[in-house]
């Protein structure tokens, strides 16, 4: 049987190709009337506008009626709902302060930037068939300090469910003990509002890194229908890079948790943003889409070039990210310059994805490293300066990502739970810790990153004879192939 395969995320991503293979069983795990059966899909303002309430100074960027009114606008207009992304979320600062409640108890949004109130602006969202989503924390406060809900779950839901809200994002921004009880408490006050909310539990993000350890079956339990994992995405390809690889090293045990109704969130797409490129653009809406990770963006909707729009807007690749399926995809190779990543699709298809992160290897094996000891050499740049970090790897194994690796200059290292961080200088100080020892590439001069050849074997994927291929970016068949695909030049950060 002809079978066909997906490349790049769905299809094919930067340089993408879509692999539809081997007809593979397929089967639904849709559950009737449940919420959340594929990832949400929206406009979140937190990336971009943060907690910036100086409406007089930026009235048109401030946390207020009018940014929401105008992204929705541009929701709309700009053909976003028409292919899907159908909520215009809400993040931190929209409460009045002081009082924190009004005399009822319940959370009042600031009357200065929301004059018309939560009702009317939901109803806003409605009338043009957007979503209204919003945010708060199972905390004394949020993150920003504003008024939160822990201990006010009931009475907040029924707020929100009066105010027409359809989803909600718990963040953490508290106490860990209270999570256990909170999430859940929010999860059940959700369901006695009487309105179906989409529930988003930031709950994982704050019980660190070990992906493994977290209580995952209390979460689906809960009622969470997603869950943001890890750290927060921050604008640059360092931060994505970083994501990239976490969601990489737990992706087998962080797959078995992701089915419809409840799926892992990597976070925010900065597409739309010049903090990065079009081929990183192009990779993180592979790679988002091969983890089944929801697709809401975090840009300013009013300003997206056109390139980056086409990107987002790009049916065939959010085909893949909402395949009814909901089985999210895996790192097939080891963490490297280049990785292949793949996800099986309903229809029997898989969604392949040949990530050139890093660029070409070096020629030479690294022979010599300088050691500290008692810490290690910082890279200046922040999140720029870090090409990710790792967890459970030995000394070895780490040594050798960084020596593939033509751009990383050092690591750090704590032997006691293989775990540390890769740098691209060590231009920053000495970071004095007796519980890292650091290594870095004596003279080491970066070296630009170059395209690469990237292949993938069929078997590998669990697919055989003839597999059709297909470029999602270029919406173009390239042909039949048989035992393998190698996608030639696919660009440094890109994928294809």
């Amino acid at each position: 049987v002809s079978t066909q395969s997906t490349w790049g995320g769905f299809p094919k991503m930067a340089s993408g190709v879509l692999v539809l293979v081997a007809v593979l069983c397929a089967y639904s795990t849709a559950v009737s009337g449940q919420l959340g059966l594929t990832p949400p899909m929206g406009w979140m303002s937190w990336e971009i506008f943060r907690c910036d309430i100086d409406c007089a100074a930026h009235p048109d960027s401030c946390i207020n009626e009018y940014l929401y009114k105008v992204q929705t606008d541009s929701l709309v207009s700009g053909g976003y709902l028409d292919v899907g992304y159908n909520g215009i979320h809400i993040d931190d600062c929209w409460m009045r302060l002081k009082p924190p409640r009004d005399a009822q108890g319940h959370l009042v949004p600031d009357p200065d930037r929301f004059p018309s109130g939560f009702k009317a602006l939901g109803d806003y969202m409605h009338n043009k068939s957007v979503k209204f989503a919003i945010y708060t924390a199972e905390s004394d406060t949020t993150c920003a300090g504003y008024p939160a809900s822990k201990g006010h779950e009931q009475v907040d839901a029924d707020t929100f469910a009066s105010w027409g809200v359809d989803y909600l994002k718990v963040d953490g921004c508290g106490e860990n003990w209270y999570y256990p009880t909170g999430y859940p408490l929010m999860g059940k006050s959700l369901q006695n509002s009487g309105r179906p909310i989409e529930y988003s539990c930031s709950w994982p993000a704050y019980l660190g890194s070990n992906e493994s350890a977290k209580p995952y079956p209390a979460m689906i339990a809960s009622g969470c229908n997603l869950w943001r994992n890890w750290d927060d995405i921050q604008c640059s390809w360092g931060s994505l890079a970083s994501i990239i690889d976490h969601y990489g090293d737990y992706s087998k045990v962080l797959q078995q948790w992701a089915a419809p109704g409840h799926f892992n969130d990597p976070d925010m797409l900065l597409i739309g943003n010049d903090c990065i490129n079009d081929d990183e653009g192009r990779t993180q809406m592979a790679i988002w889409s091969i983890l089944a990770g929801p697709l809401i963006m975090g840009n300013d909707l009013r300003i997206v070039n056109a390139s980056a729009k086409e990107i987002l807007l790009n049916r065939e690749a959010i085909a893949v990210d909402q395949d009814p399926l909901g089985k999210a995809g895996l790192r097939l190779s080891p963490k490297g310059a280049t990785e292949v990543w793949f996800r099986e699709l309903q229809n029997g298809d898989i969604a392949v994805g040949l990530l050139n992160k890093n660029g070409v290897a070096p020629t030479q094996p690294c022979s010599d490293w300088n050691k500290t000891t008692g810490g290690y050499l910082e890279a200046c740049g922040g999140s720029g300066g870090d090409l990710g970090c790792f967890t459970g790897l030995s000394l070895a194994a780490a040594l050798q990502v960084c020596c593939n690796n033509s751009i990383c200059a050092a690591l750090s290292y704590k032997a006691a739970d293989g775990s540390g961080c890769y740098k691209t200088n060590v231009n920053c100080g000495f970071v004095a810790n007796s519980d890292y020892v650091g290594f870095n590439k004596p003279g080491f001069k970066p070296t630009p990153g170059q395209p690469a050849d990237i292949s993938v074997t069929f078997s590998d994927i669990g697919m055989s004879g003839n597999v059709k291929v297909r470029d999602i970016w270029t919406h173009t068949d390239l042909g039949v192939f048989q035992g393998s695909y190698t996608a030639k030049a696919v660009p440094i950060h890109g994928t294809a």
